[in-house]
C-alpha cells in the first residue's frame, strides 16, 4: 500500500510547516494534511493513513485507516498521574506502528554533557561565585576535584546520546557503566546494567548521567534514596527528561553534602519557578533545555530524512525505521 496522504497533527510550528514544504517536493503523490486544531483532527481523523504528532484517545477511535504515527521527539510526555500520557491505552492498543527521531540528538546532547562534565568535576562553578566576587581564593572548591582518569561515570540510557558521551569519555580514560535493557555489550563501555542493578553499582559511581526519557518505570527515579548510595564528591548531570528526577530530593542532596554537583538542562516543570531553591543552590549548573543551541537547521535536516525514509518505506512494503515499542514507550 503507498500512502496516498499523511497529516501534520496540531500544533503547527515553524519546523513543521519547514518538513510540510520539503515533503511536497519529493512525494507528489501525497496529500499533506495540515490540521490547525483539534476540531480539524476530528474531522479528518477517519481518512488519514499516517501522520506527524500526537492524536487523542477521542480521535483515536475513528482512527480507522491510520497505520503509522510519527513522534516528533524521542521520548514522550507522561501525565501528573506518572503513569499515562502520549502512550495512553487506546493508542497501544490500536494496531497503528508508531516511529520516533531517535539517534538526532547525539552529538550536540553529548557535548553538552561534557560542557557539565569538565566544569563540575573540576569545580568550576565554585571559582565562578569567587570570580564574582573579586576572591583570589585556591581553596574555593568545596569538595575535591574528580581527576578523570581515576573516575567512573553511569551513564542511565545508552542509546545514540549514551553512546557518545560514553565515547567521548572514554577519551578520558574513564570507566563506563551503561544502564540500558536493550545492549549486552556496546564500543566505549565496560559494563552494561539493567535499571534494578544501578543500586549495586552506584556507590562506585563519581559521575551519574541521565540520557533517559520519561516513562511510568523512570518515573523520578532519580531521588534522596538513590542519591545517599552516591559518592559525597559525585555529581549528577540530566539531559533526559525532567521528570526523571525530584529537584526537592537533589537540592537537599546538595545542601547537606550527599552530592557535591550537579548539572542539569531540564525539569520537572519548565521554565523552572524563579523562586525554586535550586537557582542559588552552590555546585549546580542550569541551562535552560538549550543542549540543542544553534543546531536547528541540522536538527531539521536529521528530522527530514528519517521522515523521507520512513515514507519510502512505508510506500514498498518494508519495515520502518526507528520503531517504538508501543507498551514500552521506546
Amino acid at each position: 500500500m503507498e500512502l496516498t496522504n499523511f497529516a501534520f497533527f496540531p500544533p503547527i510550528d515553524d519546523i513543521k510547516n519547514e518538513l510540510i514544504k520539503r515533503l511536497e517536493i519529493d512525494f507528489p503523490k501525497i496529500n499533506f494534511l495540515i490540521l490547525n486544531d483539534e476540531s480539524e483532527v476530528l474531522e479528518n481523523i477517519h481518512i488519514i493513513e499516517a501522520g506527524y504528532g500526537w492524536i487523542s484517545p477521542e480521535a483515536i477511535r475513528n482512527a480507522k485507516k491510520l497505520k503509522w504515527l510519527a513522534n516528533p521527539d524521542s521520548g514522550s510526555f507522561v501525565n501528573d498521574s506518572g503513569k499515562d500520557g502520549w502512550f495512553y491505552k487506546e493508542l497501544v492498543e490500536h494496531p497503528l506502528v508508531v516511529t520516533n527521531p531517535r539517534g538526532i540528538y547525539f552529538d550536540y546532547i553529548g557535548n553538552h554533557v561534557m560542557a557539565y562534565l569538565l566544569s563540575l568535576s573540576k569545580r568550576l562553578p565554585d571559582f565562578l561565585e569567587a570570580q564574582r566576587k573579586r576572591s583570589w581564593n585556591k581553596n574555593a572548591n568545596r569538595h575535591k576535584a574528580i581527576h578523570l582518569d581515576e573516575a567512573t561515570i553511569m551513564i542511565v540510557g545508552a542509546g545514540g546520546i549514551g553512546q557518545e558521551v560514553g565515547r567521548l569519555c572514554k577519551a578520558f580514560n574513564m570507566k563506563v557503566i551503561g544502564v540500558d535493557p536493550k545492549f549486552e555489550k556496546l564500543k566505549y563501555f565496560d559494563k552494561l546494567i539493567t535499571q534494578k542493578e544501578i543500586e549495586k553499582e552506584i556507590s562506585e559511581v563519581d559521575i551519574l548521567v541521565s540520557t533517559v526519557m520519561h516513562t511510568p518505570e523512570t518515573h523520578y527515579m532519580f531521588n534522596l534514596e538513590l542519591f545517599k548510595k552516591m559518592k559525597k564528591t559525585s555529581i549528577f548531570i540530566n539531559v533526559g527528561r525532567g521528570k526523571t528526577t525530584s529537584l526537592d530530593d537533589l537540592v537537599n542532596a546538595l545542601e547537606n553534602n550527599i552530592l557535591s554537583g550537579a548539572g542539569l538542562d531540564v525539569f520537572e516543570e519548565e521554565p523552572l519557578p524563579s523562586n525554586h531553591k535550586l537557582w542559588t543552590t552552590p555546585g549546580v549548573i542550569i541551562t535552560p533545555h538549550v543542549a540543542l543551541l544553534d543546531a536547528g537547521d541540522t536538527i531539521t535536516n536529521r528530522r527530514y530524512e528519517i521522515i523521507k525514509k520512513n515514507i519510502s518505506l512505508f510506500n514498498q512494503g518494508k519495515k520502518l525505521h526507528n520503531i517504538v515499542d508501543k507498551e514500552k514507550w521506546y
